[in-house]
């Protein structure tokens, strides 16, 4: 639904316009045109989240608090909390955001001091000469050419008496809180970021003592194979196909280093670190936290109106581009400003500063663009184009939330079934690896049957650790998608 547009009604009543002359004697503001801010209706939202309600699916429910912006302690890893701590204070995009912040109040002061009088102090010096034939009265002693110095102060003052100061300020100060939204969002987003980095590469240093323990495990199969090649038990073939088992493991393990490393550079820009510094983490350190793997309760989708900072910066921008009708709307009514002057002016220099050479004014003018060929009008319509624009961006924003919010459950909830499946494929493939090795050295199977058992026990552990990776990377998703990590300053 349209927001309520009432700048057509809002002239000011006889009674207005009396206190806006008033306002004359003090200077302050008189009635202000264009439409009073009205909160925009958002989209009908649903008492829950859908996936939040999915039972039976293995897990237990943690207490979860939405008002909780401090979500990465759940996981009860001090390496991780400490990544956190250093990004939001070392963080390139974090310190744009401050100074994004910074030029916002210096701008909302700039509309702020247009309520007040300007005042200037010009020095003038300058060569004249009359025309002779023009018909005007020639310079004391005929002097058709002579200099003149003037130094002093001038004033101007501008009545708001539509409030199209008032408005500038009204968008200003919107502006500024959409910067601080901004600063959260941000925060949200490089939080989110540098936990899922830092699991990334917890999971990669898995998958790298998965593929060593492996790669132990065939070497020793193959030593094995040859010992009985050796003693003619068994034939070429079966020592080939142990030895290509092995490099193929073995040839796994540098794309993983290569993986890992580059999240490390990638972790270092995020904590505002020169990639490839002394920046480490311990290889093998800890395990990932899988103990915070449980059911979140997500809250009301309402509570997102006021959890998310992109849709509060919505919000914001809605406010600010609503001020900005009232601006162009005063644009169109007549502007009354007070104009003063003091100075000291004479032809020589010697006598300036003289009482003689004082001079002033003081007096009102009066402005009214009244033929300007629809441009000032044009520009309200533009405004309330904006403004409209604004509306939907807030509507989307909020719809967008409740998507990423429901996307992120499903997927925490379905890795969750995944991996619950895995450990059983793992422990299964476990058993199969000894039964088949066992069997093989008493010539009961082939050594084709040990070859699919370790190739599926790999498999089954890389894409354990990788499933493990993927819940925790939907709860960290979950905890952003809620608007998660934006309400404490700092760690």
């Amino acid at each position: 639904m349209r927001p309520r547009r009432e700048h057509e009604n809002a002239n000011c009543s006889r009674r207005q316009f009396g206190l806006a002359i008033a306002s004359l004697a003090i200077g302050l503001p008189g009635c202000k045109v264009g439409p009073d801010f009205a909160r925009p209706f958002p989209p009908q939202l649903d008492g829950s989240f859908h996936q939040s309600s999915i039972e039976n699916n293995g897990v237990e429910n943690l207490p979860f608090d939405p008002q909780s912006s401090r979500w990465w302690t759940y996981f009860d890893d001090p390496i991780l909390q400490m990544l956190i701590s250093d990004s939001s204070q070392q963080n390139l995009t974090i310190r744009e955001a401050y100074f994004r912040i910074a030029e916002s109040r210096a701008l909302l002061g700039v509309s702020k001091s247009q309520y007040f009088p300007q005042v200037n102090a010009p020095t003038d010096s300058s060569f004249r000469r009359n025309s002779q034939n023009n018909n005007q009265v020639l310079s004391q002693n005929n002097q058709s050419a002579f200099w003149n110095f003037s130094n002093g102060f001038e004033s101007n003052w501008e009545i708001d008496l539509w409030g199209r100061i008032a408005r500038g300020v009204e968008a200003a100060n919107a502006e500024l809180l959409a910067q601080y939204e901004s600063l959260n969002d941000i925060r949200v987003t490089l939080l989110a970021d540098v936990a899922t980095t830092y699991i990334q590469i917890r999971v990669l240093q898995q998958r790298l003592t998965i593929a060593k323990q492996n790669l132990e495990l065939q070497q020793q199969t193959l030593d094995i194979v040859q010992a009985r090649q050796e003693a003619g038990i068994v034939g070429q073939l079966d020592q080939s196909e142990a030895e290509s088992n092995v490099a193929v493991t073995t040839a796994s393990i540098p794309p993983l280093l290569q993986e890992m490393q580059v999240a490390l550079y990638r972790l270092s820009v995020l904590l505002g670190q020169t990639p490839g510094g002394d920046f480490v983490l311990e290889e093998g350190f800890g395990q990932l936290p899988m103990a915070i793997v449980e059911m979140v309760q997500p809250g009301m989708p309402a509570e997102l109106l006021t959890r998310r900072p992109d849709i509060r910066k919505a919000y914001f921008d809605v406010m600010a581009a609503n001020a900005r009708i009232g601006v162009a709307v005063a644009d169109r009514l007549p502007q009354l400003t007070i104009r003063g002057n003091i100075s000291v002016e004479a032809r020589d220099v010697s006598v300036l500063y003289t009482a003689n050479s004082l001079a002033h004014s003081v007096g009102p003018s009066f402005r009214w663009n009244i033929l300007n060929f629809g441009r000032l009008k044009r520009n309200i319509e533009a405004r309330e184009a904006s403004h409209l624009q604004s509306v939907v961006r807030y509507e989307a924003a909020i719809l967008r939330g409740v998507q990423e919010v429901e996307s992120a459950l499903v997927e925490y909830v379905r890795q969750r079934e995944r991996t619950i499946e895995l450990e059983k494929v793992v422990t299964a493939t476990n058993r199969s690896v000894e039964i088949s090795l066992a069997r093989y050295e008493q010539n009961l199977i082939t050594f084709d049957r040990v070859l699919d058992a370790q190739r599926s026990l790999a498999t089954a552990q890389g894409n354990l650790a990788t499933a493990r990776g993927d819940i925790l990377f939907a709860l960290i998703k979950t905890y952003r998608t809620l608007g998660g990590g934006w309400g404490d300053k700092s760690p």
